[in-house]
Parts: C-alpha cells; sequence; structure tokens
C-alpha cells in the first residue's frame, strides 16, 4: 500500500523530467549521430515504463487483495489516529461509507469509556513492533461489539502508519463472560449452600466436591475423587439397591437421578442422604453428572419419632377401646351380680350361683387387665 495511482503518477512525471535531462546530455555527449542519441533514450524510457507498468501490476494486486479482504482492515497515522484507507469489510462491519470513515479517528469507533484506556496502550506501542489486543468496538449505529487486533507499522503516503486488521470475536468472547459468570454464580453457590453439591466426569471417573463433603461428612479434600470410593462408603444393606437403581438411570433415558440411603461418615456412623442429579448426554450416552447429596439424617430422625407416636398413638386408642368397652362389661356384671345377693342368707343356693357368676366376671375382668397391661408394655418398647 505504499504506492497509489497519485503516487505512480507523480513518480512518471519525476522520470520524464529526469530523462529529458538525460537526454539533454547525451545530445551534448554524443551530438552525433542523432539517432543513436534518440535511440538510448527511447532505450531507456522503454525500460523505465515497462519496469514501471511491472511494479504497478503488483501494487494493484496488493491493493486489491487489501480492498477484499473478507476480514475489515485499515490504516491509521500515527499521531493524529486517522484513517487513511479502510477496506470494503470494514465499511460493512461498522456501517459508515468509505468517505465517512475516512474523516474519523480510531476514536470514533470506541466506546467512549475506553478511549483513555486505548490512548495509553497507543503511547506505549514500540515502533516497529507487532501488536495484538481485544477492544470493544463501536459501530455507527451505537452497537459495541469486541474484536480481536493485530497489527503493524508501515509507511503510507509518506506517514507513519500501523496497518491494523480486525477479527470479530463478539461471540466468543460473551460466551467466554458468561461462562466466567456461570462459574462465578457456581462458585457462591457452591458455597451458600451445605449441601455437598458434586461434578462426576463418567468418562474419567474423576469426582470434584465442594465444601459439603467435609462439613457434612468429615472427609479431608483428597477423598471422594472416584466412584469407587462412593460406593465404597454406601451401608450394606442400601448398596445392591443404590448400584441397581444408579446403573438402570445411565442406561435409560432419563436426565434426572434421585436416590436415599445411608452413606457413611469419616467418623465410622452413617447418615441418611438424598442424592439428586442432573445427567449430561452426548450421543445417548451419559457423560457427566452433576448433583448434591442432602444430609436428611434429621429427617429420617423425625419420620421415626413420627411412626413410633403414631404406634403409641394406636396403642393408647386401642387401650381407650379397652377400657370404654371390654372393661365395662365385666364391671357392669359384678356391679349387677352384687345386687343380687341375699344378705339374710335364707336362699343359700341362689348366693352360691351368684359367686360363680361373680368369679367369671372377675376372670374375665382380671383378663383384660393384663391385655392393657400387654399393650402398655409394647408401647414402651417402642420408645
Amino acid at each position: 500500500m505504499r504506492y497509489t495511482p497519485f503516487r505512480l503518477a507523480t513518480v512518471c512525471f519525476a522520470g520524464i523530467i529526469l530523462w529529458l535531462s538525460v537526454l539533454f546530455l547525451i545530445n551534448r555527449i554524443l551530438p552525433e549521430p542523432v539517432w543513436l542519441s534518440y535511440g538510448l533514450f527511447a532505450l531507456f524510457s522503454t525500460a523505465l515504463l515497462f519496469y514501471s507498468l511491472f511494479r504497478y501490476r503488483f501494487v494493484l494486486q496488493y491493493y486489491r487483495v487489501f480492498d477484499n479482504h473478507p476480514i475489515p482492515m485499515w490504516i491509521y497515522e500515527y499521531g493524529t489516529l486517522r484513517f487513511l484507507a479502510v477496506n470494503r469489510a470494514a465499511i460493512e462491519k461498522y456501517g459508515y461509507s468509505k468517505k465517512e470513515f475516512l474523516s474519523l479517528t480510531l476514536k470514533d469507533i470506541r466506546d467512549p469509556k475506553e478511549i483513555a484506556r486505548m490512548m495509553e496502550s497507543v503511547q506505549q506501542n514500540r515502533p516497529d513492533a507487532q501488536y495484538r489486543g481485544l477492544w470493544k468496538h463501536r459501530k455507527k449505529d451505537g452497537t459495541d461489539f469486541y474484536v480481536d487486533l493485530y497489527g503493524h507499522d508501515g509507511y503510507y503516503l509518506g506517514k507513519r502508519t500501523r496497518i491494523v486488521m480486525a477479527v470479530d470475536v463478539d461471540a466468543q468472547v460473551k460466551e467466554s463472560i458468561e461462562a466466567h459468570e456461570l462459574a462465578k454464580r457456581y462458585d457462591l453457590i457452591t458455597k451458600a449452600t451445605n449441601d455437598a453439591i458434586f461434578d462426576w466426569d463418567l468418562a474419567t471417573d474423576k469426582v470434584i466436591w465442594n465444601h459439603g463433603l467435609y462439613s457434612l461428612f468429615g472427609y479431608t479434600p483428597q477423598t471422594g475423587a472416584t466412584m469407587e470410593w462412593w460406593l465404597a462408603q454406601v451401608h450394606p444393606d442400601d448398596k445392591d439397591q443404590v448400584i441397581t437403581s444408579f446403573e438402570d438411570t445411565l442406561q435409560s433415558t432419563d436426565d434426572y437421578y434421585e436416590a436415599q440411603y445411608r452413606l457413611l461418615c469419616a467418623g465410622g456412623a452413617y447418615k441418611s442422604v438424598l442424592a439428586r442429579a442432573y445427567i449430561i448426554r452426548e450421543n445417548g450416552s451419559a457423560i457427566r453428572m452433576v448433583g448434591l447429596l442432602q444430609d436428611i439424617d434429621h429427617i429420617v430422625e423425625k419420620k421415626q419419632i413420627i411412626q413410633r407416636l403414631r404406634e403409641q398413638n394406636e396403642g393408647l386408642r386401642e387401650i381407650a377401646r379397652i377400657n370404654s368397652h371390654e372393661v365395662r362389661r365385666p364391671v357392669v356384671s359384678i356391679l349387677g351380680i352384687a345386687q343380687l345377693f341375699d344378705k339374710s342368707h335364707q336362699d343359700m343356693s341362689l348366693n352360691n350361683q351368684l359367686i360363680d357368676w361373680l368369679y367369671d366376671s372377675t376372670s374375665q375382668l382380671d383378663e383384660i387387665i393384663h391385655k392393657v397391661e400387654e399393650k402398655v408394655r409394647e408401647i414402651e418398647k417402642s420408645n
């Protein structure tokens, strides 16, 4: 880009003046014969013309490469930061016409908040050093986007310049920013919750845990890195059910896994846990599992207490039923028999019969009392 049609015309004009001067000198040195001087002049002029056209052809090819390059490119002047040349891709990308572009400076395509940092970067650029940097640019309509800039120094129209190529990396940068924000949120969540959160790479069998594995179950950060370790901590009575449920879920198309079992703590005691996880699949195969273990030991204990209370309540209801129905029957019989006794002792046969009935009713009452005592013992054993 050091050569343009204007500069080529200037060079040609200077060449004509030079060769006229050469012709004058040749005529002075070789006045005779005339054809020799003119012949030498024509020979050198033709050679110069072909050489200029040969060089200009490559200049045009270079200019076409620059102008038709699919990535935005421009040349700006050091000091003023004014655009001296832009290609079609830059015009289409930024929305300015070529005339508008050439009236702008680097500051006009930047977020105003970043101009101070840009000027600092320009001042720090070393001469003749290649440059690369990630910047936020602004289109004519005010839309901001990220570009990866590549630049190197040069000269254009006799001025010290820098030619720059701007690669649009807006989508990649925004994805990276979003991933960084997600990572930050994930880190905050793992710190905020008391649950043991895990990220399990099923392909490599590597597991990453948050602090929950250590704070809830007492293990050190060096443990819990494989599936084998996890299965070794599952209670023996729960292991077969857990393995079957886990393998069935992996072989199915389900994206969610849930299981309740007992897990061995570092101190040797078992805790009831609820495992919940989301399964990431690729081509139908599970490759990753992200989830958590919740300590539900206190919930299970409360459920057991509630169950015992329910059983006790059923026992108390049974005792109340016995008292209200079974005990009442022999008591009523005893009271009725007692009223029939012949207190004058004249009818001893009646009294003897009543005594037999009284004995039967008392025996029934005794059996009922033993039944109540047995029910009380059952309630006491359940506590």
